[in-house]
């Protein structure tokens, strides 16, 4: 089943096809909006909603393949199910290989159709489920304390806390209390998370 949270963008120049789908996905309970060019869909899409987008291959102005490069150049990273009754082998191999989800030929069955959006769709949430967890860990590591910080810099290679609290010029106990305090507030227990932490941050 397609989340009722996903919003399903469709790009095709023919009319009658945007209608069809629309009804049929707006049947499932889904979130849909049509546009009838990649021009639209650039000028008028917001791409904060999670979701994907259903895009077909042969459009004037600019192909369904340019529009991918396209997104994909400017760091859109919504997934993309392609649609057309003109594809190639070729054609689907090279639309896979750059990151869309499926190539499907029209006529399409429902069934397929469904299976492919909901991988497209599963796909942006998992997508966004990182962005957000990986934003509370920056949060997490920017509450951390300028000493803090220090202190995880001279644990990342293996020191021992006395070893940290010399290149540091404090105490051992020090030392302690603010390793404490850094995993605590970053959800952690071992060296090894907090040089992971250190390398990834670059404190």
């Amino acid at each position: 089943m397609i989340s009722p949270l996903a919003k399903i963008r469709i790009i095709d120049d023919d009319p009658a096809m945007l209608e069809s789908w629309k009804f049929l996905l707006n049947s499932l309970g889904c979130d849909v909006v049509t546009y009838n060019s990649a021009k639209e869909f650039l000028e008028k899409d917001d791409p904060q909603p999670m979701g994907c987008i259903l895009l077909d291959v042969r459009m004037p102005e600019m192909s369904g393949l340019e529009l991918q490069e396209l997104l994909k150049e400017t760091k859109n990273e919504l997934p993309i199910v392609f649609c057309s009754g003109h594809g190639t082998i070729d054609m689907a191999v090279l639309a896979v290989r750059k990151g869309a989800v499926d190539f499907l030929e029209k006529p399409v069955e429902v069934e397929r159709l469904v299976e492919s959006l909901e991988r497209a769709c599963e796909k942006d949430a998992q997508r966004v489920e990182a962005q957000t967890l990986s934003l509370r860990e920056k949060e997490k590591v920017d509450s951390l304390t300028q000493r803090e910080k220090e202190v995880a810099k001279a644990l990342a290679d293996g020191s021992s806390n006395r070893a940290a609290g010399l290149k540091l010029g404090i105490s051992e106990k020090t030392v302690q209390i603010h390793r404490g305090s850094l995993c605590k507030k970053l959800g952690i227990r071992s060296q090894v998370e907090i040089s992971k932490v250190v390398e990834k941050y670059h404190l």
